[in-house]
């Protein structure tokens, strides 16, 4: 009877001790604690907000990269179109001209969703694997924006900082000023993304991604247009880098052709560790923007723990591995 009970008891608890999710969340929780130990004024206000700034374009970057990997692709040009799109939006902008800053965000958006359609069109519609697809287009974004900027620069006109701190805008209204000290544009880009994933999970087209992902055969047999599919994960992808490109330019008041290449693979490996299974089909893209506080946190714990940052790569692999290992431990055990 008692080992009844403990076979009937041990599935439903190893329901939540092995779901990626759980290993995500108390990793997250062990980061959050150290680091507000090393760090003095972690609970000011001024440091939550310099944190969120510098945590937004990962999160927004890792997000994208969920909804692609869930619908069973990858992302290699992430990094890539985000450097192309801050340098489109510094070369349509001209700083004497403030109703270019409104240009340039309807160019750039439009370059976004043209990203997103020709790594969608490779992956869905040429069937070309997405590693080499997003691979080969990485290059492409790159060379176009080389072209546009081949050395850091560009023009920002004055209101784009509204972007990042509306206070350094001169003239702005003191209301507005005091509303981004406690709420910072990032945080806004972020609860943009989140909205536009809540929308879109509430669709079909939420519903057919995770399908696909699943399993892509079953879905096409279904009636489920998979090449579609692949090419709209791909747009709401590049949205998202869009809006992570929005800070960037808000922020440095420049475009940049290689700014960001280091956020790609972090980006893959946030949601990786925010429970996002590699294989497709499964995950949170929520829970990807665990993963990224959990890599961002590693970065301030190797700072202020004053250790060399040549341990921040081994770290964060470490961590990769271990959000990996735990959907494995949990179908090992469940067979036991």
């Amino acid at each position: 009877m008692n080992k009844n009970n403990q076979n009937s008891s041990r599935p439903a608890l190893s329901n939540y001790v092995f779901r990626p999710e759980f290993s995500s969340l108390l990793i997250l929780i062990v980061m959050f604690t150290i680091t507000a130990i090393l760090q003095e004024n972690f609970f000011t206000l001024k440091s939550i907000v310099r944190n969120i700034n510098a945590f937004a374009p990962l999160i927004l970057l890792a997000m994208g990269a969920a909804v692609v990997i869930i619908s069973g692709g990858i992302d290699l040009s992430a990094g890539s179109a985000l450097s192309l799109f801050t340098c489109v939006l510094t070369t349509v902008m001209k700083k004497s001209d403030p109703i270019t800053g409104v240009y340039a965000i309807l160019v750039t958006l439009a370059v976004a969703i043209l990203v997103g359609v020709v790594n969608g069109f490779g992956i869905g519609y040429l069937r070309i694997p997405p590693v080499i697809v997003t691979f080969a287009t990485s290059y492409i974004w790159l060379g176009i924006g080389l072209f546009l900027r081949p050395t850091p620069g560009g023009e920002s006109v004055e209101w784009f900082r509204i972007f990042y701190n509306p206070g350094m805008i001169e003239g702005i209204h003191p209301y507005i000023k005091q509303f981004g000290r406690v709420i910072p544009p990032a945080l806004i880009l972020i609860l943009a993304a989140c909205l536009i994933w809540f929308i879109v999970s509430k669709t079909r087209i939420g519903r057919h991604i995770y399908a696909v992902g699943s399993n892509s055969e079953s879905a096409y047999a279904s009636g489920i247009n998979t090449a579609k599919v692949q090419m709209q994960a791909c747009i709401i992808n590049s949205i998202f880098i869009f809006l992570a490109a929005l800070f960037f330019v808000g922020q440095n008041q420049s475009g940049d052709a290689r700014m960001g290449d280091p956020l790609t693979l972090r980006a893959i490996a946030s949601a990786i560790v925010g429970g996002v299974a590699i294989s497709g089909g499964k995950g949170s893209v929520y829970f990807a923007l665990v993963g990224a506080l959990i890599l961002n946190f590693v970065n301030k714990i190797i700072f202020f723990a004053d250790i060399s940052t040549a341990y921040q790569t081994l770290v964060s692999g470490l961590i990769v591995i271990i959000a990996i290992a735990a959907p494995v431990a949990y179908t090992l055990y469940s067979k036991e």
